[in-house]
């Protein structure tokens, strides 16, 4: 609650202010929709359950959200102990507890925190049926699984892992088996084949998720991608554009309308065709993803944990207790417990699968973030075996202090431009505090984003609107001049520096400006107005 004063929780942005509005106009009664899902869908039905039932309270939503953490730290525990012992199960629960990113995702508005849950609910689900066989433990596994696949798209390449670890691992007859895929099978069906339906009704194609994987590849792997998310059109990365702007570009390349699949097939198309023109850059970027995903820095969205830690007494453990800790502890776990691959094999297989799935698109912290629930109790039983060594004066320890070293470095070394970054969600900091009315300090904010990272063209577009806001379009016109400069293709800044100078008194450069802003695609129609007024 320490944070009520980071302007963002205020006023939403970005994906958090989708999430709410998609919410209510849920609650308001549209809960079928009317076309297919291009988000995961499982968190704005959440919000607007609740919603529907507390009206729309952020504070509400946020206290929810800490009580699904404070469960999700009691399923990890469970599942530690059942898969090691009751001091790894312990360990786990305090690990998790203590975790800044999780206390961090928790008291957001984003799916990050749902997701958590239902992550530490398959974990756990999956311990239970493999130590007790009960079919309603395996309609568990396939329930939250179903439901982890709606929050997070890419625990759908769990979705065959299970049956396979069904029939080779579990020491059952081949009928009792066989009766357990069945029963995980009716669970995630129970929960994606409505979905899969619904999508049909409205698309005329069937999904069990969203049609968002083509363009989210392409970011992540296309010949001019650098590992973390930027927009397919410079400036409109938000849900309100995202779909639009993938959809458009896509059917003016091949000339007709497209269904929501055939858009999503044509930017994995492209994103192969640019990687077998460069399949050397390609792989360089593969490495240095992989460098990303392991490193300590959670890399920011539209917020920062970064900066809500300046609010936060939780958030400052972040500065000892952080994936750059956490990694090597995992990392010497699956050393320690290596005798036991018989019972741990599935548990591997999840790990490298979501981390070979945030490779392959690209990395945000909160996409990262299900990697470190996988790893914690893991960390959990390194952390135990080290205690253990070091109590019992073990002197053939050389192999722990290496992994330890090596992944301690590994996971600690600089890879992210975490200036541009830590800018980018001062910059949004900024357009909050300007959208909840206060100029003052949303100016300053922006300020302080340009001059940490003064080649960021977005903050000197954000900059230059708050200056119009507050009635200062002098200062705002070399903003948007400087926003031109270092990234011409920033889509409406011609017409937002024309209307700049327009109240500056320079008609002239003013009319340049608008005519600019219609030649751009789209053309910008408010240009057209602007100028049948200032002739």
């Amino acid at each position: 609650m320490q944070t009520f004063e980071v302007p963002t929780l205020v006023q939403l942005l970005g994906d958090a202010k989708g999430y709410v509005d998609w919410a209510i106009k849920i609650s308001d009664g549209d809960w079928y929709g009317t076309e297919t899902f291009y988000q995961a869908p499982l968190y704005p039905y959440f919000l607007a359950v609740l919603i529907s039932i507390f009206g729309p309270s952020i504070t509400l939503i946020r206290l929810v959200q800490m009580m699904l953490g404070v469960a999700g730290v009691a399923l990890i525990g469970l599942a530690g102990r059942k898969l090691f012992s009751e001091r790894v199960g312990l360990v786990s629960a305090l690990m998790l507890a203590a975790y800044p990113p999780a206390i961090y995702y928790d008291g957001i508005i984003q799916k990050a925190a749902l997701a958590t849950f239902l992550l530490c609910a398959v974990i756990a689900a999956c311990v239970y049926l493999q130590t007790e066989q009960r079919w309603w433990y395996a309609v568990l596994v396939g329930v939250s699984l179903g439901l982890l696949v709606l929050a997070r798209e890419n625990a759908l390449l769990w979705t065959p892992l299970i049956p396979v670890w069904i029939l080779l691992g579990l020491r059952e007859t081949n009928w009792h088996r066989w009766k357990l895929v069945g029963c995980y099978a009716g669970g995630i069906a129970l929960i994606l084949l409505p979905v899969a339906a619904r999508n049909g009704s409205l698309g005329g194609e069937w999904s069990p998720t969203t049609f968002q994987a083509g363009p989210n590849f392409y970011i992540g792997n296309n010949i001019e991608a650098n590992g973390i998310y930027v927009p397919l059109v410079p400036g409109r990365g938000t849900p309100m554009y995202e779909r639009a702007d993938a959809e458009r570009l896509a059917e003016q390349a091949v000339g007709h309308e497209l269904s929501a699949r055939e858009v999503s097939q044509f930017w994995m198309s492209r994103a192969w065709e640019e990687i077998r023109q460069a399949p050397g850059r390609w792989l360089q970027l593969m490495v240095a993803k992989t460098f990303m995903v392991f490193n300590r820095y959670e890399v920011p969205d539209v917020e920062s944990m970064y900066i809500f830690r300046e609010y936060s007494v939780p958030l400052q453990m972040s500065r000892i207790w952080h994936f750059g800790i956490l990694c090597p502890l995992g990392i010497w776990g699956l050393v320690a417990t290596w005798r036991d691959w018989r019972k741990l094999w599935l548990y591997y297989l999840l790990l490298l699968t979501m981390i070979a799935a945030v490779v392959g698109f690209f990395i945000l912290g909160r996409y990262r973030n299900p990697v470190a629930i996988l790893f914690i109790p893991f960390a959990a039983a390194g952390a135990v075996d080290l205690f253990a060594r070091t109590w019992a004066a073990n002197r053939r320890s050389i192999g722990v202090v290496a992994v330890l070293l090596v992944s301690g470095i590994f996971c600690n070394i600089r890879v992210h431009e975490e200036r541009s970054l830590q800018a980018s969600c001062y910059m949004n900091l900024g357009i909050a505090a300007c959208k909840a009315g206060n100029l003052p300090s949303g100016i300053q904010l922006l300020q302080h984003a340009v001059a940490e990272f003064p080649e960021m063209a977005e903050g000197y577009v954000n900059l230059g609107r708050a200056y119009m806001l507050n009635r200062q379009p002098a200062r705002a016109v070399p903003c948007f001049q400087t926003a031109l400069m270092l990234d011409p293709r920033l889509l409406g800044v011609h017409y937002q520096l024309g209307e700049a100078l327009e109240y500056s008194g320079e008609r002239r450069q003013a009319i340049e400006q608008y005519r600019r802003a219609l030649t751009e695609t789209p053309p910008d129609a408010r240009a057209a107005e602007a100028l049948s007024r200032i002739r």
